[in-house]
């Protein structure tokens, strides 16, 4: 009897922190909106609610302070991230393909309200860490993790030095993620970093893995699902499809 009753009163929990891990990324993903666009300086907590989000009772129950909200951002951001790498690993075929399948995945996450609303966070130095340039640097890291894997495995040339290389692809598309906030017209930044790939990872590929990758569709790969906070639930990353 006393088994029946635990179990009845876990599946009544069950729902219920479902609910709340809901309605807490429903707060951060409002919050995260109205940081980027106002900044966290200019915007007070009344205004971190409406527009469909949870009420301001839910709010404070959550989040003691604005801080709080602004750490939970960063925390969010961090957190979700962790998940992604090992994703990318599981699917790709080689570190050259995981690492433009990581790209792939923080072109996605600029389009989550949490990621941009975190990034305006670290901007405004509201937290003390992680800062903008740490976060810089652990991306970096994983690419030249992948990098110095794929020079071991025989896919990059010899005078293509992982360190660098893992420097010019993480400058390239911040670049590039400026240049598409309102420099290029229309053209979206997966567009953009496709034309960079295109020119850039013949240049540190060895010819035959070069070729390989010419032969398959990856410009029409499918762009990766759930690697931002809001949604990470239901991370999907899509390898690259082959020729046929």
């Amino acid at each position: 009897m006393a088994n029946d009753a635990m179990s009845a009163t876990d599946a009544t929990r069950a729902p219920q922190q479902a609910r709340s891990r809901a309605t807490r990324r429903a707060l951060l993903a409002a919050a995260g909106e109205r940081f980027a666009v106002q900044g966290f300086h200019g915007t007070a907590l009344a205004e971190l609610v409406g527009n469909g989000a949870p009420t301001k009772g839910a709010l404070y129950f959550h989040f003691s302070s604005k801080h709080a909200v602004a750490e939970a951002l960063v925390a969010a951001m961090s957190e979700s991230w962790d998940r992604v790498l090992p994703a990318v690993r599981r699917v790709a075929g080689d570190p050259l393909e995981a690492l433009v399948l990581l790209t792939d995945a923080v072109i996605v996450r600029l389009d989550d309200p949490i990621v941009r609303g975190a990034g305006r966070v670290l901007r405004d130095r509201v937290v003390a860490s992680p800062t903008l340039s740490e976060v810089s640097a652990w991306w970096r890291g994983q690419a030249e993790e992948l990098l110095v894997e794929a020079q071991e495995a025989g896919l990059l040339r010899d005078e293509a030095d992982p360190v660098w290389v893992a420097g010019e692809v993480v400058a390239g598309f911040a670049g590039r993620a400026t240049m598409s906030d309102g420099w290029c017209g229309d053209t979206p930044l997966w567009d953009l970093v496709n034309d960079f790939w295109a020119g850039f990872l013949p240049l540190i590929s060895t010819p035959a893995w070069a070729q390989r990758w010419a032969a398959r569709p990856w410009r029409h790969r499918r762009p990766p699902v759930g690697v931002g906070p809001r949604d990470v639930d239901d991370l999907e990353i899509h390898a690259v499809g082959t020729s046929h």
